[in-house]
């Protein structure tokens, strides 16, 4: 771009930290975004077209896709009451109650909450995601959420917009009449990838995997053919054409009979793909010449198909470079470690590229959580009038493979070193899930209280006094003082062994 005259240019002036002084890097004009884009496969309306084929008909794609969103609709979501540990009880009772509110209103939707985290983690790959609120009045008298309905990316003709590029709104054509809808931002989930772009519909990690697929699907074009014709070189086929010529010149043939022969050797050379009844029956006869000493047989046929090959086929080259473009892909994706195990990598480098990937989960999680306070949790508030201040917080489980082996081996080291687990350690059942076994029945306070305290060397109930002349049970010198109470009571219990 060339750079404009500096004579052209305003005098620098003072800007007031509360003035906006630049601009969005994107042109947009009544609504529609100017494309940088110089591909017409990603340009408009073609562009979900494009993106839907690469998604659907690649399988690293799909996979990847596919193993990113099974991630998300598994992730536990929780709502986290407002304010701190130091807050009056009145507030934390208060903040209880909204967040209880807010989980109520997850769990009280047409549209399950994990499959709405699942639908907005799209944006990621196509740019961005868009879904809307309906809201309905609950039983208790609170307005909560009916549903969140997708709104489709290809839906999305044109955007309501600022000056500064700021989302108003978008309006979304209806697929069956053509009508424009307008869907206000206040009333809209959204969800956007504006990592390398500011524009409203953002940058999708599919617009990253258009040239790899088109390497890709010529790569698997050649590959077909190849396939079905071997790829080991050009069919040649040989026939006795003079002789035919010259029967057709004596009249033992006609031209027709002649070219019938010949075309039959020629459909055969030139067939695109075999089918498992193709087949070919030639005379064997082979070519004869009259010489002095009598008829000599060539070994060679009159009738025959050859290949003319190489030094090399082709086809595992060809098959590397599918390899090839099919990890670029997945690593575009980061989902390469789906294809370790294919003759390289280790399991720790399975490991570690798998981290890689759950840390990517869980920056798109942060995303939707931020975007569901705003836009989910946001208007539950102004619909019902509550306080900012007790308005509470989504959290997501962190999303990380657990090794059922490596966690029982830690909380054996911390019982080594005298971190042993108590009976009712939640940490117990949580390794049963792991292991899918049923979970350990609850413990009575006053049972486990009991077990504690014997385990201490106290009585089980402290309702009984201890007599402070009475030794400890686990004093070494109780055995000798009951002893010398009780005097030949090792004696009886002697007895009582042998009658038993």
């Amino acid at each position: 771009m060339a750079k404009r005259p500096r004579s052209a240019m305003p005098a620098a002036a003072p800007v007031a930290p509360t003035v906006t002084a630049g601009v969005p890097g994107f042109a947009h004009f009544g609504g529609f975004i100017a494309s940088q884009e110089r591909r017409n496969e990603v340009v408009g309306p073609q562009k979900w077209v494009t993106f839907s084929d690469i998604a659907t008909n690649f399988s690293i794609v799909a996979s990847g896709i596919r193993h990113f969103l099974g991630l998300i609709a598994r992730t536990e979501w929780t709502v986290e009451p407002a304010g701190s540990e130091d807050d009056p009880e009145e507030f934390k009772s208060a903040a209880k109650e909204a967040a209880d509110f807010v989980e109520s209103c997850l769990h009280d939707m047409v549209t399950p909450w994990s499959r709405v985290t699942r639908r907005a983690s799209m944006y990621r790959f196509r740019g961005f995601d868009i879904q809307e609120w309906t809201a309905k009045r609950r039983m208790d008298g609170k307005i909560g959420m009916l549903n969140v309905a997708p709104r489709p990316c290809h839906t999305i003709d044109r955007w309501e917009l600022t000056d500064m590029g700021e989302v108003l709104g978008m309006w979304q054509a209806n697929p069956n009449t053509g009508q424009y809808l307008f869907l206000p931002r206040s009333k809209v989930l959204y969800v956007v990838d504006d990592a390398l772009t500011d524009s409203p519909d953002g940058l999708g990690l599919l617009r990253h995997l258009v040239e790899p697929a088109e390497r890709l699907k010529e790569y698997l074009r050649l590959e077909g053919i190849g396939y079905q014709r071997d790829l080991r070189g050009i069919p040649v086929g040989r026939a006795p054409i003079s002789a035919l010529n010259a029967a057709v010149k004596e009249g033992k043939l006609t031209k027709e009979q002649s070219q019938l022969l010949l075309d039959a050797m020629t459909d055969l050379v030139k067939m695109q793909a075999k089918t498992h009844d193709t087949g070919v029956i030639l005379d064997s006869k082979t070519y004869e010449s009259q010489t002095d000493t009598g008829v000599q047989v060539s070994p060679v046929p009159q009738w025959a198909i050859d290949l003319v090959t190489g030094n090399a086929t082709g086809i595992d080259s060809l098959g590397n470079a599918i390899n090839r473009v099919n990890r670029e892909m997945a690593r575009i994706l980061g989902v390469e470690q789906l294809m370790l195990g294919e003759g390289v990598g280790t399991r720790s480098l399975s490991e570690d590229k798998t981290s890689n990937f759950f840390l990517q989960v869980e920056g798109a999680l942060a995303d939707i959580a931020e975007s569901g306070e705003k836009d989910f949790i946001g208007p539950l508030w102004q619909l019902n009038g509550l306080d900012d201040e007790l308005k509470p917080t989504l959290k997501y489980e962190a999303v990380q493979f657990k090794d059922v082996a490596k966690i029982t081996a830690a909380l054996r080291d911390m019982a080594t070193a005298g971190a042993v687990l108590q009976p009712n350690d939640p940490a117990i059942n949580d390794v049963r899930d792991l292991l899918g076994v049923a979970r350990e029945p609850e413990i009575d306070p006053e049972l486990l209280d009991a077990m504690n305290r014997i385990k201490a060397g106290l009585p089980a109930d402290d309702s009984v006094p201890q007599d402070p002349e009475e030794p400890m049970p686990n004093d070494p010198a109780a055995g000798a003082k009951q002893r010398q109470k009780v005097p030949g009571r090792r004696k009886v219990m002697k007895r009582n062994v042998i009658a038993i």
